[in-house]
């Protein structure tokens, strides 16, 4: 299942042309699980699970924390399921159609979305910056 188990690795791989990508192996997706795409904060999106969604809403509510739903909510692009050559449809896929390859990078539980490695560089020194 996607996200059971820690996801590390990066790999770039090509859109088709309907749009879908093959979900890396090293991310366990099986067929049928559902999956949220979501605007992450930059230009990249985030893959997670259903599951981890929805445990996040929950605690969410817990705490009465109504404004963090929106937020959380308001991200999501999409909810898809892998099919079984563990392909998605990826909506966002116009955004990539220059090259029709995206660059992706396993983070824990998720799966980040870039248009290329080099992109996926700048968000890190962003990020190193920023600490």
């Amino acid at each position: 299942m996607f996200g059971k188990m820690p996801i590390f690795g990066n790999s770039t791989i090509k859109i088709d042309d309907k749009g879908r990508i093959i979900i890396p192996a090293f991310c366990n997706a099986e067929k049928n699980d559902q999956l949220i795409i979501q605007k992450g904060e930059g230009n990249f999106y985030i893959i997670v699970n259903l599951f981890k969604i929805e445990e996040e809403i929950k605690q969410l509510k817990n705490k009465g924390d109504k404004k963090g739903i929106e937020l959380l909510t308001s991200s999501i692009v999409d909810l898809v399921k892998v099919d079984s050559q563990r392909r998605i449809s990826f909506n966002p896929h116009k955004q990539f159609a220059i090259d029709r390859k995206v660059f992706v990078h396993g983070n824990y539980d998720s799966l980040q979305v870039f248009s290329s490695e080099e992109t996926y560089e700048q968000h890190i020194n962003t990020l190193k910056k920023s600490f």
